[in-house]
């Protein structure tokens, strides 16, 4: 852990500010409350308190590896007694000295510097006492400041964790049913299924190509569920009627990736399946203050008995915009005019 105050030109700066304003403060005492001249006043005032600033740097490693602990500070109160009292000793043996020393054949001032070691003593007391507050504050918030980026990078960890295993989902499914189908084709039409093959191969190897990548622009996320859909309409055929329409507003707004597939899978699963007529995938978007509006809208007979399924699609779009966009996305769908329209707002990033 580095030093809070030599760390820093900043902080050094303002600690040596702060004990510039206390030299000043006890020299005017001196030359005011005890008549010395302004020579010895200031420097008795600036030798002790620049040696006891000094000390007070060095007083930050004990202070470091003596933690004060609520439940048993028996062992830190003796701890910071022992270094308090070698600290003081230190500084006003020092002290004395170097005053003696310098004003020797003054002897009201070396009387008075004799007389004086109790109350030096005691404000010494008071320096460390406030020193040793200020490192423990110092730790206590590098501390807290260093658990919430550990919780910040542990909830993102685990957000990346549950955004994959969403992704996961996906996939696998697509390429269940796909293959499937494949499987269906083989006997009854294979250049249908030959064709079915290359055109999944595609889209995988471009859904691989883009994996690690979190965000595509919706123009590529458009060019890819065409490639999906292209792959479905060779197993539909004639029943399946699809139009994805971006204009250049939308274009180049980034949208998580993939997001758009298991909402097209499922109209298709609940469109498509059941129904004799040809059934039409509508995608639309639109941004309007500061938002992509996407739908996806098709066909849906309320009367036709609708395929059951596990609800992954809407539920995997629905938890994926929360994590990715927390409570500025959203997803909501209904059934107007026997058509289900799905739509996802999520704030618009653009590159």
């Amino acid at each position: 852990m580095a030093h809070p105050i030599t760390s820093h030109r900043k902080t050094l700066f303002i600690y040596l500010l702060i004990w510039l304003l206390v030299i000043v403060a006890y020299a005017f005492i001196f030359m005011f409350g005890r008549d010395f001249s302004l020579l010895i006043s200031f420097s008795d005032s600036f030798i002790s308190n620049i040696l006891f600033a000094l000390l007070g740097i060095m007083i930050w490693y004990p202070t470091r590896y003596i933690p004060f602990q609520k439940n048993a500070p028996v062992y830190s109160i003796l701890a910071h007694v022992t270094v308090g009292l070698l600290v003081i000793l230190v500084w006003i043996v020092v002290a004395t000295a170097l005053l003696e020393t310098i004003f020797s054949a003054n002897e009201d001032y070396t009387s008075f510097l004799s007389n004086s070691i109790l109350w030096r003593a005691i404000s010494g007391i008071f320096m460390y006492l406030v020193l040793i507050l200020v490192y423990y504050l110092v730790m206590n918030a590098r501390s807290l400041r260093e658990r919430v980026q550990a919780e910040e990078r542990l909830r993102t960890l685990v957000k990346e964790s549950e955004l994959n295993m969403l992704k996961s989902q996906i996939n696998p499914h697509f390429l269940f049913n796909s293959l499937n189908s494949v499987s269906s084709l083989i006997m009854s039409n294979p250049a249908e299924a030959q064709e079915m093959i290359h055109r999944l191969s595609d889209f995988i190897r471009y859904s691989l190509k883009h994996r690690e990548s979190e965000y595509v622009t919706l123009k590529e996320e458009i060019g890819r569920m065409e490639d999906y859909l292209s792959i479905e309409k060779v197993r539909f055929g004639d029943k399946l009627i699809y139009t994805l329409e971006t204009d250049e507003e939308c274009s180049e707004v980034e949208v998580p990736t993939m997001i758009l597939q298991p909402l097209i899978e499922n109209a298709i699963k609940h469109g498509v399946y059941e129904s004799l007529d040809p059934v039409e995938i509508f995608v639309t978007c639109s941004v309007q203050n500061g938002y992509l509006t996407l739908q996806i809208i098709n066909d849906f007979d309320p009367d036709q008995p609708s395929r059951k399924g596990t609800g992954v699609g809407l539920q995997n779009v629905s938890e994926r915009i929360r994590l990715v966009y927390d409570r500025e996305g959203s997803i909501n769908w209904r059934i107007k005019d026997k058509k289900f329209i799905v739509s996802m707002n999520i704030p618009k990033l653009n590159k």
